[in-house]
């Protein structure tokens, strides 16, 4: 999941749109694992939630900065709960960084990116 949602957010064009399928392939996969559940380890956070915690906090950093949507409602009721749930857990939601930092700091990156990828 990170490699192609990283790919889709320092992309354009058709390689960010082949990023983005990708993507949502991995995240249908995560949906399936949610079925039935507040955390994908059941009720409480655990091991894969901790690991999967980037999603949470930057996935709609993401998608802001791209102006495009990777895990919507109606592909993703399950993930999206998660996402929400996860967020708002106060010993996980207490250790992020600030959106306000985040935002202008993955503008930055993007941006290099885009300029070191124009000038090879």
């Amino acid at each position: 999941v990170m490699q192609s949602t990283w790919t889709a957010f320092l992309s354009e064009g058709k390689e960010q749109e082949a990023a983005l399928a990708e993507a949502s392939e991995h995240l249908q996969k995560l949906e399936e694992v949610l079925r039935g559940k507040k955390f994908f380890s059941g009720d409480n956070i655990g091991y894969l939630d901790i690991a999967l915690g980037w999603l949470a906090n930057l996935i709609r950093v993401f998608e802001e900065i791209c102006s495009l949507k990777v895990v919507d409602y109606e592909r993703f009721p399950l993930l999206c709960a998660w996402l929400k749930e996860f967020s708002d857990t106060p010993a996980i939601k207490d250790c992020w960084p600030p959106r306000d930092k985040l935002i202008p700091k993955f503008i930055a990156l993007r941006q290099l990116h885009h300029t070191k990828s124009s000038s090879t």
